[in-house]
């Protein structure tokens, strides 16, 4: 009887395979002291890490900035925004500039992500517009070691430029990550990067 020859990967799968890694990450490190979805409630600054894995990342080590009022990457400590969670669906974030979105056609478009390309940057004001223009969930996953700011499909991480907003000279736009068989990670030039919800104190 002739032996079961082993199944070659097919290319289905292969192109599966950073979808289940990236799951895999996510739910991989297990918190069994702390639930952090408790922690994404009520208002917090928005940090901004360099890194591409979630269960290793450091809130001060990979620190590089936060988001300031208009949903836009700084490194001015006094410019870090408070951000404001609705307790109730749709579970939006806004700033006192107005609701937070990536709705914004006045924002720029991920023109370097092959998958984003027709995507503006997160931005908080008018022009993000409300629920007239489509609700945006946020939300955080039990059994990361912190907060991190999620939306959509598992989308946990976001895309930003590598320059700095201290080597520009200004605040820098924020646009959500895609990646898929043409595009796997971030174009060169760009950097991808975690929210995290930094609680601040209640008034």
């Amino acid at each position: 009887m002739p032996r079961p020859q082993p199944l070659l990967p097919t290319l289905t799968s292969l192109l599966l395979l950073p979808a289940l890694l990236s799951f895999s990450t996510l739910t991989a490190a297990v918190n069994t002291q702390h639930d952090v979805t408790l922690d994404f409630t009520g208002r917090a600054q928005i940090h901004v890490l360099n890194t591409t894995d979630l269960t290793k990342a450091s809130p001060l080590a990979d620190r590089i900035g936060c988001l300031d009022a208009h949903g836009m990457l700084t490194s001015t400590e006094e410019d870090c925004a408070v951000f404001t969670r609705l307790s109730d669906l749709p579970y939006t974030l806004s700033t006192p500039a107005g609701n937070c979105s990536f709705r914004d056609e006045n924002m720029p478009l991920n023109r370097d992500s092959v998958y984003g390309r027709n995507t503006h940057a997160w931005s908080c004001g008018r022009g993000a517009g409300g629920e007239d223009k489509g609700v945006e969930y946020y939300y955080t996953i039990n059994g990361l070691n912190y907060p991190f700011v999620c939306n959509g499909n598992l989308n946990c991480y976001y895309d930003t430029l590598d320059a700095r907003p201290a080597e520009t000279g200004g605040p820098l736009p924020v646009w959500q990550f895609f990646w898929g068989s043409q595009q796997f990670d971030v174009a060169k030039g760009i950097s991808r990067v975690a929210w995290l919800w930094a609680p601040v104190p209640k008034e």
